[in-house]
């Protein structure tokens, strides 16, 4: 039997659009659930209530990296052993120590079902999936169908669109949340669209 799964937008640390969504998908209990990645912003409000709220989800889940996160990681682990930049790290984005693990021990690039591959950034259409590199996951901008790459669903957050959008098997879950649009998910195999604004 084939999985049954909701990918949820990019969030960009709107802990108040995710807590709605979180509401809404209660009514799809037995659907894995899908994160495209792009949990936190620039300016680090509610980062810790967003992971604390993913860290606290009892059904199976996958995490994927945006390139939001990779920049981050990289920015936090450039400091090394410098305990106070790096506290001020942590105080600026409102997180713990236990939170960076869990970024660095639960964040994967890709995930791919029998329906669908979900990556943060969606494919370079100029290579089969397994040859996708980690800065195609999560730098690509191709925003057309991917049939001649793959029969599957290509599921994808970090390009903002108005609403959720289909391109032949190329779907865009990214509306804008937390850069002053909403947070969307797709659910399968219904193919209903949950908004927190509707």
């Amino acid at each position: 039997m084939f999985e049954k799964w909701i990918s949820i937008g990019d969030i960009h640390s709107n802990f108040n659009n995710l807590s709605k969504i979180m509401r809404k998908i209660e009514e799809f209990p037995l659907h894995k659930l899908i994160f495209l990645g792009d949990y936190l912003e620039d300016h680090g409000k509610n980062l810790g209530d967003v992971l604390d709220t993913f860290i606290s989800i009892e059904r199976p889940a996958v995490f994927l990296k945006g390139n939001h996160e990779e920049e981050f990681l990289n920015f936090y682990s450039k400091y090394g052993t410098d305990k106070i930049k790096r506290g001020k790290i942590l105080n600026y984005f409102g997180i713990g120590l236990d939170h960076i693990d869990w970024l660095k021990n639960n964040l994967v690039y890709s995930y791919e079902n029998d329906t669908a591959f979900f990556s943060h950034a969606g494919i370079d259409d100029r290579k089969s999936l397994r040859e996708q590199t980690k800065y195609d996951l999560l730098n690509s901008a191709f925003k057309e169908n991917l049939d001649h790459i793959t029969s599957k669903f290509i599921i994808q957050g970090h390009i903002i669109m108005g609403s959720v959008k289909c391109f032949g098997n190329h779907w865009f879950v990214d509306t804008g949340c937390g850069l002053g649009g909403h947070l969307s998910a797709l659910v399968f195999p219904e193919l209903k669209i949950i908004s927190c604004n509707n």
